[in-house]
């Protein structure tokens, strides 16, 4: 497959809400040709763009992406756990849900601010239990885009498993249905559109490290950053997460 225009991994609960969700997913969209095990439908693909609430943050795809079919997508827990599962869009709502506001920012020194809700990791651990030489998870994402973190970068305090985004479930754009949000990490250590999570030994590479000259680690650096809603005026930053704005 081509790549988007630049190759660029963009940064980028309520039950009524994921009815209506559910509803025009399942309903609007007229009937969609699929196998039991095909997370995706036809041949429609997911495209960028800066439209309505969420027009405050770029968006952009590692490859061109169908778009995820909620019917059928699944979430895979793989690799060192002692319970491999896979789990059912509906099974992740129902763990316990937590909500924040977290400024995603990019490598390239634009950020964007979003109310996020989702789950710990830890809330998948207690089932899956991962083995004591998992160190980390390399993240499977439906444009083949493929991102690892740390066990411990992954359980920090403000680290979550977004399912929804500004009190609505996910866009396709921003990563339904399911985002990481890791706000003192850059965008690219925030892997969207996740398929599979693979616990593993060893630290991996992810894609953008492995094409560009960024840091495996992926911490936000001090330096500057050009907040999308503040009409990208410059601001210096001490490092790690953005809080003061």
């Amino acid at each position: 497959m081509r790549q988007i225009e630049k190759l660029t991994r963009r940064l980028f609960l309520k039950g009524g809400l994921w009815t209506i969700a559910l509803l025009f997913w399942n309903g609007i969209r007229g009937p969609q040709i699929v196998s039991a095990e095909d997370s995706f439908s036809g041949t429609d693909f997911v495209g960028k763009t800066r439209e309505g609430k969420h027009s405050s943050f770029y968006i952009n795809f590692w490859k061109p992406m169908r778009r995820i079919n909620i019917k059928t997508w699944k979430l895979k827990i793989t690799g060192l756990v002692e319970v491999p599962k896979i789990f059912t869009l509906d099974e992740l709502l129902s763990l316990s849900t937590h909500s924040q506001s977290s400024r995603l920012k990019c490598v390239e020194c634009w950020s964007a601010r979003a109310n996020w809700s989702g789950f710990s990791l830890n809330e998948l651990e207690q089932i899956v239990q991962p083995h004591t030489s998992a160190r980390g998870v390399l993240f499977h994402c439906g444009d083949e885009y493929k991102e690892y973190l740390s066990r411990e970068s992954l359980n920090q305090d403000r680290v979550m498993l977004a399912h929804t985004m500004n009190d609505k479930p996910l866009s396709d754009a921003h990563g339904f249905p399911l985002r990481l949000i890791a706000p003192a990490k850059y965008g690219y250590k925030n892997p969207k559109a996740i398929l599979e999570m693979e616990y593993v030994a060893e630290q991996q590479a992810g894609t953008w490290s492995k094409i560009g000259p960024y840091s495996p680690d992926g911490t936000i650096l001090p330096g500057t950053d050009h907040p999308l809603e503040y009409g990208q005026k410059a601001r210096r930053i001490p490092g790690g997460e953005i809080t003061d704005y």
